[in-house]
């Protein structure tokens, strides 16, 4: 799973699979989505700061925080997990943001009522929530930013490579993968991926490689160094590793008036 601070956490997509003409009405209402899906995740986010900031959330990783404690503050959403009942949170947050501009701009009694119904279905949303609690991970590992992809002399074949990378954590754990980095190739030459600067908790890095965007195998059989480059060994590629996975899981949950362990 992603973390909160990754990126958007929904897409046009994820609100058309609950509102089939949203992207219609959008269009014709000149209402940005992704301005409001980036709002509805910034409002979720300080809702949830404050809900941490209330309870305990100590970490069994790292003994984080009691409520007064400032490193919740320096810590903000980064160790938050993008949970189905968050994400199903913020999907229907947003529809409830997009058919409210739709209802201001046209006072149309049907963009009201959806409007009102998405707004329940939103309250509701949160209610669970907060009940299920809020997932958090002990050794956070944002997605990485994308690699720095060249050429070295070699005995790989020319073609063109999509390159991701991940992040690993001293308990193995893996962060989502970067965005896909295309490259091609000359016969007689291969590649070398260089990863982003690490963030604090990661200890080593995975690459996966494909002649396709969705299709990047695990190249590496141990995690390399955060310093280290990479680059296949003879030139050659594998081809049959596994895809990268959606991301850490939480260690631990926050509740709406406790903290509960995994599991």
């Amino acid at each position: 799973m992603a973390l909160f601070t990754d990126g958007p956490i929904s897409q046009d997509q994820d609100l058309a699979n609950y509102e089939n003409g949203i992207l219609n009405i959008a269009g014709e209402e000149q209402i940005d989505l992704q301005g409001k899906i980036a709002l509805a995740q910034d409002e979720i986010g300080t809702r949830l700061l404050a809900l941490l900031l209330r309870q305990e959330t100590r970490s069994p990783f790292t003994n984080w925080i009691d409520p007064q404690d400032m490193l919740r503050r320096q810590i903000g959403m980064g160790d938050v997990v993008v949970t189905d009942p968050l994400k199903q949170w913020h999907v229907l947050r947003t529809l409830a943001l997009v058919y409210r501009d739709a209802y201001n701009n046209q006072l149309n009694d049907r963009y009201q009522k959806k409007w009102q119904e998405y707004a329940q279905l939103e309250q509701d949303a949160k209610e669970m929530l907060y009940l299920i609690g809020v997932g958090l991970v002990g050794y956070p590992l944002p997605v990485p930013g994308a690699p720095a992809v060249s050429f070295q002399p070699g005995t790989g074949a020319g073609a063109q490579y999509f390159t991701q990378t991940t992040w690993v954590n001293q308990l193995g754990q893996e962060s989502a993968a970067s965005v896909p980095v295309p490259v091609t190739t000359t016969p007689g030459t291969q590649i070398l991926v260089t990863p982003a600067a690490a963030p604090q908790w990661a200890t080593g890095w995975n690459v996966y490689v494909g002649t396709a965007p969705g299709a990047s195998t695990l190249q590496n059989s141990a995690p390399n160094a955060t310093g280290a480059s990479w680059t296949p060994v003879g030139g050659v590629l594998a081809t049959t590793g596994r895809l990268p996975g959606s991301g850490q899981v939480p260690d631990y949950y926050v509740s709406n008036d406790r903290v509960l362990p995994r599991g």
